[in-house]
């Protein structure tokens, strides 16, 4: 069991795993890595983003989202990412937690804080991987800067 996290999850292999998964899926998007990003969802997974928006479906939807080719890439300088609560049922693995993102994109540097995530994880094959995953931020919190 990792330090400060709630003893939630009877297994510490998934747990660790589960801990793995929601670090790996910051970390392809600090390596602006779009294969490796969608490789951590399931096919049929949702995102339920932000501020209300329409939840997006499937691979194609959400590559579209995120990577689409008619857009400038968006870089990730910095994510980090603190799970604060991990609980495992069978074959369905919660993580709950807090996180800080800066992004730039088309010039500007865009720093959110502070904001809660949820990444509900399945169990595929051997492997864990995204189902949904939603998230929060409060935009008045957001820090834009121009960049050169």
């Amino acid at each position: 069991m990792m330090a400060g996290l709630p003893a939630l999850a009877d297994d510490a292999a998934d747990e660790a795993a589960l801990l793995a998964l929601d670090q790996a899926y910051a970390t392809a998007w600090k390596e602006g890595d779009a294969n490796g990003v969608m490789a951590l969802f399931t096919e049929d997974a949702t995102l339920v983003p932000h501020h209300g928006d329409a939840p997006i479906k499937g691979h194609k939807a959400i590559r579209a989202f995120w990577f689409n080719p008619e857009y400038a890439p968006t870089i990730v300088p910095e994510w980090t990412r603190d799970a604060t609560e991990i609980y495992i049922e069978g074959d369905i693995g919660v993580v709950r937690g807090r996180a800080r993102l800066v992004w730039e994109y088309e010039g500007t540097r865009t720093t959110i804080p502070e904001g809660n995530y949820v990444l509900i994880a399945v169990r595929d094959e051997s492997d864990w991987r995204i189902r949904t995953l939603t998230w929060n931020d409060d935009p008045r919190k957001w820090i834009q800067e121009e960049i050169d």
